[in-house]
């Protein structure tokens, strides 16, 4: 097998998170938002690696790009588990807004846009996830997310067909859902979650602050309630040297890097009250 070590946005990212100032890691814990921003992308991030586990696991064939499949992976699961539990009040879909969120500040930034290689790397653009993101939401429901198909950068000739999109994300999801992961052989299974070593104080912080909050044990509990494995897997947090996450199938490790984390506190700095996150706000499943 090989091992998937793929960076998020790749070098781009890298660059925009070390650029910004870490006094956001020192802040955030008081800005409940800006918590909300950072525990949202982790989500996306570890289902996005996730969706690579199942294609990996079950050999899933791809047609197109395995990062868009993954992304899409990703975002019906969350949509879906809003669907399944009223009560979290959309708590899954704001996580997956605050993912496209992340993507509009990279994007905003500029360093996509004048960087030719940006536009041939396996990794949509960001402006692309962030649209992609707000059709299958709006799509999933297009009377609730009305106000979604008004966003800027989701051009009205896209929004009229997301109910079509979202149909179509949802239709591939049941049939990896049917086809593979249901019929699969399960055995006694034995997952573990494990919070590794840091490599300095703010990334000590970090960990104790997801490890109070049990974020790996919460997206275990995803992965178990939305699918059976044919063997078990270890959800690892770690100093790695560079922001990244992965999966490798060797070792059956899912791996997310204090780097990452750290990256995604310090892009809640630029973090502000977004259109998603403002139309967000309007809904509310009592109206």
């Amino acid at each position: 097998m090989r091992i998937s070590r793929r960076f998020i946005h790749g070098m781009f990212l890298i660059l925009l998170i070390f650029s910004v100032s870490a006094r956001a890691a020192e802040t955030v814990d008081s800005d409940e938002a800006r918590s909300q921003f950072v525990v949202g992308n982790i989500v996306f991030v570890l289902l996005h690696e996730f969706g690579h586990l199942v294609i990996d696991d079950f050999d899933i064939p791809v047609l197109g790009n395995t990062e868009d499949a993954a992304d899409t992976l990703a975002a019906v699961t969350l949509i879906r588990l809003d669907r399944t539990r009223p009560e979290s009040d959309f708590a899954y879909v704001r996580m997956l807004l605050s993912a496209a969120d992340a993507n509009r500040i990279l994007w905003e930034t500029g360093l996509e846009r004048d960087n030719p290689d940006t536009y041939g790397a396996r990794h949509p653009l960001s402006l692309q996830r962030v649209a992609r993101i707000a059709c299958l939401v709006y799509g999933s429901d297009m009377d609730t997310f009305e106000p979604l198909g008004e966003l800027s950068y989701l051009p009205g000739f896209r929004a009229d067909w997301c109910d079509n999109e979202f149909e179509d994300a949802d239709k591939a999801w049941e049939w990896v859902r049917d086809t593979y992961i249901t019929k699969a052989e399960h055995g006694n299974l034995n997952h573990t979650v494990k919070y590794g070593n840091t490599r300095d104080p703010a990334q000590q912080k970090i960990r104790d602050q997801m490890q109070q909050r049990e974020v790996l044990e919460k997206a275990m509990q995803v992965v178990e309630d939305t699918v059976l494995l044919p063997d078990s897997i270890n959800l690892r947090t770690r100093s790695c040297g560079s922001p990244n996450a992965y999966w490798d199938p060797n070792e059956r490790d899912l791996v997310l890097c204090y780097e990452l984390v750290q990256g995604f506190f310090n892009l809640s700095s630029e973090q502000k009250i977004t259109e998603l996150e403002q139309r967000m706000r309007e809904f509310n499943r009592d109206e």
